[in-house]
Parts: C-alpha cells; sequence; structure tokens
C-alpha cells in the first residue's frame, strides 16, 4: 500500500486506545532509515497508552510502526511496562544507529518521579535495561534535542524544584503551579552535559522546545498555562544562559507544540493556535480549546509567519504533535493524539 497523492497532508490511524488501555499521549514519530536500498524509510510512533487516562500507575511505553510512510501502522508493543509504577515517554531521538528514549516513571501521581534513559539497536526490537538519567535523575521532562549548526546539542527540559520530599506528588505539595525550564547543552553528542540557568517559574506544565535563529541565537518557546500564549526567552551564549521569560505573540491555549528549523533556515511550528485557555464544552479528556491543529512557517527568525495553515480542525483535542522533518525536507511527519484515546499519523506538506 502507498499513498496516491502526494501533493495534500495525509492523515492516518496509528492506534485506537480501548478498554483497560484506552489512554494515548505523549507520542513521537521518528523516521528510520530505510534497511535496504529500494525500501522506503520505516516510520516508528512511540507513545504513552494504559489505563483510562494520564497520571494512572497503568500508564506504559509503546510502539507501532510504519513500513510504507505512514499508510498503515502495525499493532502496538510494549516497550516499558511495569507491574508497580507509571512509565512515561517525554523525548526520542536517533543517533548512531540507535533509539535514544527517555522515560520518566512515578508512582501513579506523579510522586516517585524518576527519569531513565533506555536505548536499542536493532530499529526497536529489543531494548536496553534502564539506565537512571544523572544529569536531571528526578521531577523532570525532557523534551525535544536540538542540533545546532556548530555541532553543539541543545536539550530542553522542565523541572519541578521542591523544598522538601523529592518523591511527594507534584500536586500535593503545590510544585505543579511552580515549573522551571531550561536547557543541558553537550559537545561530546551526550556523553556529558552542562545545566543551564533555568527560567520561571510557569503555571502547570512548561513543555518547551528550541530552535536557531540565522544569527546563532537560539531561542526557547514555553508552554505557560492560563496565559493564551507560549512564552519565549533567548540564550546569546548557545544555550548556557537563558533571558527572563516574556509574552510571545503566538496563541496556545495550554498545550505542547513543536518547533523545527527547515535545512534552508526556515522554522516551522505546528501547535494549535488558539488562545482560548479554557470552553464551555471540555472535558478532562477532550479539551475543545486544543483545536486547529495547525502548520506556522517563518522566512524571517520568527518575526512574522509566511504559513499560517490549518492541518486540521475535526472537532475535539488534536493535541501533542512531535515528529521528524523528511530528508528532502518535502513533508513533516508527526503523531498527535485525538481526546487522548486515538493515535494519528500526519504527514503535511512544507512547500
Amino acid at each position: 500500500m502507498s499513498w496516491t497523492d502526494r501533493t495534500s497532508d495525509r492523515f492516518a490511524l496509528v492506534h485506537r486506545g480501548a478498554p483497560p488501555d484506552i489512554n494515548c499521549v505523549d507520542q513521537a514519530l521518528r523516521i528510520l532509515p530505510a534497511s535496504e536500498p529500494g525500501k522506503p524509510d520505516e516510520f516508528v510512533v512511540i507513545f504513552g497508552t494504559g489505563g483510562a487516562g494520564e497520571p494512572m500507575r497503568e500508564n506504559y511505553v509503546a510502539i507501532c510502526r510504519s513500513f510504507d510512510e505512514g499508510y498503515t501502522w502495525t499493532k502496538a508493543e510494549p516497550v516499558v511496562r511495569y507491574d508497580d509504577r507509571a512509565a512515561l515517554v517525554s523525548e526520542v531521538y536517533l543517533h548512531a544507529g540507535r533509539i535514544v528514549v527517555f522515560v520518566t516513571t512515578h508512582g501513579g501521581r506523579f510522586d516517585h518521579w524518576k527519569v531513565w534513559t533506555i536505548e536499542s539497536s536493532d530499529r526497536g526490537r529489543t531494548w536496553s535495561e534502564a539506565v537512571p538519567f544523572e544529569p536531571l535523575p528526578r521531577r523532570t521532562f525532557v523534551r525535544n534535542r536540538f542540533t545546532m549548526s556548530s555541532g553543539r546539542w541543545v536539550l530542553p527540559f522542565q523541572t519541578y524544584p521542591t523544598d522538601g520530599d523529592p518523591d511527594i506528588s507534584v500536586s500535593d505539595d503545590g510544585s505543579r503551579k511552580r515549573a522551571y525550564a531550561g536547557t543541558l547543552v553537550s559537545d561530546d553528542e551526550g556523553l556529558t552535559w552542562r545545566k543551564s540557568n533555568i527560567v520561571g517559574p510557569i503555571n502547570q506544565w512548561a513543555e518547551n522546545n528550541v530552535v536557531e535563529l540565522s544569527d546563532g541565537r537560539l531561542v526557547m518557546l514555553v508552554r505557560a498555562d492560563g496565559t493564551g500564549c507560549l512564552w519565549r526567552s533567548e540564550s546569546h551564549d548557545a544555550g548556557v544562559t537563558w533571558s527572563d521569560l516574556v509574552r510571545s505573540e503566538i496563541p496556545n491555549p495550554g498545550s505542547k507544540f513543536r518547533l523545527w528549523r527547515l535545512p534552508e533556515g526556515r522554522i516551522a511550528l505546528i501547535h494549535n493556535p488558539n488562545p482560548e485557555t479554557s470552553h464551555p464544552n471540555s472535558k478532562h479528556h477532550a479539551l475543545c480549546n486544543r483545536n486547529p491543529l495547525s502548520l506556522w512557517i517563518s522566512d524571517d527568525d520568527m518575526h512574522t509567519w509566511s504559513v499560517q495553515r490549518v492541518l486540521t480542525d475535526f472537532p475535539g483535542m488534536l493535541a501533542y504533535p512531535d515528529g521528524d522533518v523528511d530528508s528532502r525536507a518535502e513533508w513533516i511527519h508527526f503523531a498527535f493524539d485525538y481526546n487522548r484515546h486515538d493515535v494519528i499519523y500526519c504527514g503535511a506538506r512544507i512547500g
């Protein structure tokens, strides 16, 4: 099977949650180079599932695959699943023939929250044992790795410091309303890391992404619930220090988003460009304010956005897009969740 129309955006169902594992969240699509000459690249989506919602102790990490550029997908297979704790995915990157996954574990309510990495050298068929991520071992979500033009790796993170017991739930000690954002930087491809200052505090969840501008500056955009927009910080020293957060003009209802720097220097953003932070029909698993799902592209270092295209405004929650730009920079292939019970593939034409 394959796509016959190669000029318009594509959509396909990756996975549909079903009792007892309805939950679908935090999906990341990555493109594995073709295993043999003449074959298409392999797409994998690694995502959170398990239980009726999130956070729950039943949450675990699963993987689906496509061998026909997203047209059809294999049945979900577990990647990390524990009987006594939840497992979530926060970032996936490819390096030197390996898939590296950042895994968060907790006791079911973001308590006893720890950060780990697992790896696969056989395209996700088998996985290593989980290893603690020592630079940020507790109460942290690691976000999308960005590689600068210099080769430096910049790894955004959101974290929840504590003045007391680090194992207590972030909801119980109030730190959920005091999130901070920062980055780790590495000049040796992740062998060692240096931590930046942190900026904030930010209400609730502070998912962040980093992108490089044409003059070498880094911009970090950060989700800030309840404000109706993304917030912005800049680094003039390649991610070592960050300026105080300021409001941007990019609308956001309180939802994760994704940035890419395209090969020719343009910047792409997939997000929910909606400033409404609540909706009369909102439900816990179907927040209607996370709609529409759009692709924006800037030709001038994010001063303006010359492309503002709605990819879909199908009613419901269209959330947490994450994926890869293809090797010819013609498509952004990504996955998002629909109402926290379906994982959807989208191939967005860059144009």
